[in-house]
């Protein structure tokens, strides 16, 4: 008979390859496992993934759902999350640890969580060794549902949504080299995160994730707060090992493939086609500028803007006219905007817009991101706050807004080029609040600049359209007590580009009778069709 000491000492040596009580975890650890890990030559991750699940195309994939009611605080928390089972593209797998009390347990990986469909697992394949990300849900627009608002999935990729949103534009913790002709792009991955375990009362989410790539490692810290707007607070602490061309901190990919002013226009149905159709600038002094996305056939559209302190930057879809995407199943006109507000890190520097060519909507060819004017030191940690916002609409601002752009020639004059941009205060219907009045804009102008001086600026004008608006809506709206219409106007001016000329940048901003800005200002890059 075995002694009952030896029986005691036989079972705790079968558990020591496990953790008993967890592992102590914070967020300044984690920085510090950062620091060491840029400090030490690149390791890739080792696949350890098996073919069978590597090579499922994307209906095998699909079939493998996971069980919503399986969630990770399903039943006693204000969040659950699921996981993403690895396969056909996500064939990257993350560790994944649950915190709670400062103690942090790794997730392994539970085939029973997942029904998976059509799919016979031939016998004898190894299981996944991790989940390929994660999804968030709470009970976002209802009471009786937990509806997913979040998604960590591939690389350092993440997007949100706010209540009654649309999955649309994508985030990143960090860029390196995106869009740079000739230049290798490198994609740092999130490769561990850490969920902490919320109370009953939590309105926020936090989670923390380990970001390792060949040219740098990173702690990041979100805290996300789900609602009518959607707010993730971001804390990150990058450290450099080699240096990098273009270094992209919060970081936007988002889908242009036309709109309203893009010649020529693809054969489809859809009068326009875009995630995103606009960025808007908040600059230190208070000022707002709007760039619209356009793309160019065959060319790569790369934009800087150089900021000193900015209150914030907006990648937007403004357009919120179902009749401008008539796409039903794609929701185009309810896709998100996010505002980005800096916190730290962000005194000065450059907002890269990269604009690429595609023959579909099935790629993402906007790039928007933010590079340090000083480049970061080599194996110095450097720290960056911001805060996103994933939303409908931004609040108004008091100035008229750009609406649209577009351009073509004017009749019979295929030499000269006629833009004209919309500008609407405010630009969706509002309830009226006593009995506010369209603005009296006798006086008023168009404010035109061109980056060319060898270019004649022929004509500038402006129009109210407000009338012709209101008419164009549904019958009864625009003559609706309770709604106050939008007053929309309309900058258009006439230029002559000499042959050679293929590029002018332009700007338009409205004035009124006293000078004063009454505008965004209208930023955009013409070129030659």
């Amino acid at each position: 008979m075995t002694p009952p000491s030896l029986r005691l000492l036989t079972c705790l040596l079968s558990l020591a390859s496990f953790p008993l009580f967890g592992q102590e975890h914070s967020f300044d650890a984690l920085r510090e496992e950062a620091r060491k890990i840029a400090a030490a030559p690149y390791v890739p991750p080792i696949d350890r993934l098996a073919d069978y699940w590597k090579n499922l195309n994307y209906d095998g994939h699909r079939d493998i759902r996971f069980q919503m009611e399986s969630g990770l605080w399903w039943s006693d928390g204000p969040f659950s999350i699921d996981f993403f089972h690895p396969g056909w593209t996500a064939k990257q797998t993350v560790t994944i640890h649950e915190v709670q009390g400062g103690l942090a347990d790794p997730l392994a990986f539970d085939q029973s969580l997942f029904d998976y469909g059509k799919q016979v697992v031939p016998e004898g394949t190894p299981a996944p060794p991790g989940y390929a990300g994660w999804r968030a849900r709470a009970k976002l627009n209802s009471s009786e549902y937990m509806d997913e608002f979040l998604v960590f999935l591939g690389a350092s990729y993440f997007r949100a949504v706010q209540a009654k949103g649309h999955y649309g534009l994508s985030a990143r913790g960090l860029s390196i080299n995106s869009g740079l002709p000739g230049v290798p792009e490198e994609f740092p991955n999130f490769t561990r995160f850490y969920l902490e375990k919320p109370t009953a009362g939590d309105a926020s989410l936090v989670a923390q994730a380990l970001l390792e790539g060949e040219s740098v490692a990173g702690a990041y810290r979100f805290t996300i707060t789900p609602g009518e707007v959607t707010t993730m607070d971001i804390e990150a602490e990058l450290t450099l090992r080699r240096p990098v061309q273009q270094l992209g901190i919060a970081p936007f990919s988002s889908m242009f493939w036309y709109g309203e002013g893009t010649h020529p226009r693809p054969y489809d149905f859809r009068p326009e086609i875009h995630d995103s159709d606009g960025l808007l600038m908040e600059t230190a002094d208070g000022g707002w500028q709007f760039r619209p996305l356009e793309v160019t056939k065959n060319q790569v559209r790369h934009c800087v803007f150089s900021l000193e302190n900015p209150r914030s930057w907006s990648l937007l879809q403004r357009d919120r006219s179902y009749s401008s995407y008539l796409d039903v199943e794609a929701a185009y006109h309810n896709r998100p905007s996010v505002k980005v507000e800096p916190v730290e890190g962000f005194s000065s520097g450059n907002l890269h817009l990269i604009e690429l060519p595609t023959e579909d909507e099935t790629n993402d060819n906007v790039i928007l991101a933010w590079e340090p004017q000083t480049p970061l030191e080599i194996g110095k940690p450097h720290r960056f706050r911001y805060r996103l916002h994933w939303l409908r609409d931004l609040p108004a601002t008091g100035l008229f807004q750009v609406k649209s752009t577009r351009s073509g020639n004017p009749v019979q004059l295929p030499k000269q080029v006629l833009m004209t941009i919309e500008f609407a205060k405010p630009l969706v219907a509002e309830a009226k609040v006593g009995d506010p009045k369209w603005d009296d804009i006798t006086g008023w102008e168009p404010k035109v600049t061109m980056s060319r001086d060898d270019v004649e600026l022929i004509h500038v004008g402006l129009s109210d359209l407000s009338m012709a608006n209101v008419d164009d809506l549904p019958a009864g709206l625009g003559k609706s007590p309770e709604v106050h219409m939008p007053q929309v106007l309309r900058a258009f001016f006439v230029f002559e580009p000499a042959d050679g000329i293929n590029e002018i940048d332009l700007t338009c901003e409205l004035k009124d009778k006293d000078g004063k800005v009454v505008s965004e200002k209208w930023l955009y890059l013409w070129r030659r069709g």
